[in-house]
């Protein structure tokens, strides 16, 4: 078991420190009508110019949210040392105030290929290719609690794991979408989009619990993987029957699913100089062909307990020195093994997985003629395990048209952050953080909500009705 514990460490420090990149850009440029990409924010919101993205440039960020602390993990000992939530100098007591029942990681992967906009038939026109993933992973408090605590004397101790699942898919979006401007009130907007599915992997335990005492310990398991990838094989232990690890075959590559999707937002403006809007994004599916399944074993482990502690050796029919309490570990450990090991299982010819929903509610109220505003923006991402929620509160400088800056603070269910936007000309450039505390290696000490944001276009037409609205009159044409 000891090996398992390490390798759970492990993990568990990688989700903690590991950047990841975000598909999305800055929330921030929800309120710059410069940024040329903020309408995959919202599909009806309209940039003040028309774009062309030079390819792979348009749209690049890194960012990661996560729940899982450092600090909650690591602790300080005397002098430059460092103790693991394992060590006995840590009570459980301590340990256990710091833990969530339920922690979580989500990233996303996006990297605009191409992208251009321009304004026509009294609107907005959009064409987009990106390459996007996700990647998403929920793990249990009582997983910790159990390599914390083990089993407590003289109890009965229960702990609940099966909501360890990760999920992870990849793909490519083609969009075209399009702003209509109903009149100077009302503008809707909607995106249509051509899925291509090049990767997915769904693991989860539909049932996962362990119940100790000092009689006996039961376990109770039964979990599936799903992936789906074209060219990949499984390999098997011929042995053990068990899946070892993956092959691909280069001949073979190529799409594994397609599907569809659609954007929808809407913004309005009740009064001068405010403007609501709402929007909904990654509404869609995919239909994977290219599938492969692995299970594990279905039922229970019960142990009543070792027996020959102390007992003297024995040597076996290899004359080699043997102990009884020796072998009853191992084959405990043996059992534990099998029930989290997988064996290829009957995969489906088809089977659908939707994409991480996104529903956003968005308030700008201008001032002085817009050059300066503030605004305030609600997102909630539906996750597969999990649900990403956050607020943010804006104060947008304007003082050109070529120059355009924000400043937000966000609080969220993962990690509250704070950061910037700056818009210059044709450069886009952001960062979102959420703390500032970190150790002598740079690995942030709380919860972590990074984000770092970069594109470059080439500006096109503007749109023909700034030289109608009053609003912009005032601001200065440099560009």
């Amino acid at each position: 078991m000891k090996s398992y514990i390490k390798y759970i460490w492990a993990a568990i420090l990688l989700c903690i420190i590991t950047p990841t990149i975000t598909a999305q850009p800055l929330s921030n440029a929800y309120f710059l009508e410069r940024a040329p990409l903020r309408h995959q924010l919202n599909p009806a919101l309209v940039p003040e110019r028309g774009y062309f993205t030079l390819p792979a440039m348009g749209n690049l960020s890194m960012s990661v949210s996560s729940d899982l602390n450092y600090s909650t993990f690591i602790y300080p000992s005397e002098g430059d040392k460092l103790n693991t939530f394992l060590s006995p100098a840590i009570s459980a007591e301590e340990f256990d105030k710091k833990l969530k029942n339920r922690n979580v990681l989500n990233t996303d992967l996006g990297l605009s290929i191409l992208s251009f906009g321009f304004h026509k038939w009294n609107g907005f026109n959009s064409f987009d290719i990106s390459l996007h993933s996700s990647i998403s992973m929920a793990l249990p408090g009582d997983l910790f609690r159990f390599l914390k605590n083990g089993s407590e004397e003289g109890a009965v101790t229960q702990y609940d794991l099966k909501d360890i699942s990760a999920y992870a898919d990849a793909y490519v979006e083609i969009a075209l979408g399009h702003a209509h401007h109903i009149n100077d009130q009302w503008t809707v907007g909607a995106k249509l989009k051509a899925l291509l599915g090049g990767a997915q992997a769904d693991a989860h335990f539909e049932r996962l619990t362990l119940t100790m005492s000092e009689e006996q310990w039961k376990i109770e398991s039964y979990g599936v993987v799903d992936m789906s990838c074209a060219g990949a094989q499984l390999e098997i232990d011929e042995e053990t029957g068990e899946i070892s690890g993956f092959d691909f075959n280069t001949n073979n590559l190529g799409l594994a699913g397609g599907g569809a999707g659609i954007d929808l937002g809407v913004t309005y403006s009740p009064i001068e100089n405010l403007i609501v809007s709402m929007a909904i994004t990654d509404i869609g599916f995919i239909s994977w062909n290219k599938n492969l399944k692995g299970v594990t074993p279905e039922g229970e482990v019960i142990y009543d307990g070792f027996t020959g502690i102390g007992s003297d050796d024995y040597s076996d029919e290899n004359g080699e020195s043997q102990n009884v309490f020796d072998d009853q570990v191992d084959e405990l450990t043996d059992d534990l093994k099998a029930l989290i090991e997988f064996r290829e299982g009957d995969a489906p010819e088809k089977r659908m997985t939707w994409l991480n929903p996104t529903l956003t509610f968005g308030a700008e109220y201008q001032l002085l003629h817009n050059h300066i505003s503030v605004g305030l923006l609600s997102t909630t991402r539906f996750y597969k395990n999990n649900t990403h929620t956050s607020l943010m509160g804006s104060l947008n400088l304007k003082p050109f048209r070529w120059f355009m800056l924000g400043i937000n603070g966000t609080v969220s269910n993962l990690a509250n952050s704070f950061g910037a936007v700056l818009n210059f000309g044709p450069l886009f450039i952001g960062a979102d953080i959420s703390t500032m505390r970190v150790t002598p290696d740079f690995i942030p000490l709380g919860e972590l909500a990074a984000n770092i944001n970069f594109g470059l276009s080439i500006p096109l037409g503007k749109d023909p009705r700034l030289k109608k609205e009053k609003v912009y009159n005032s601001v200065p044409e440099n560009m």
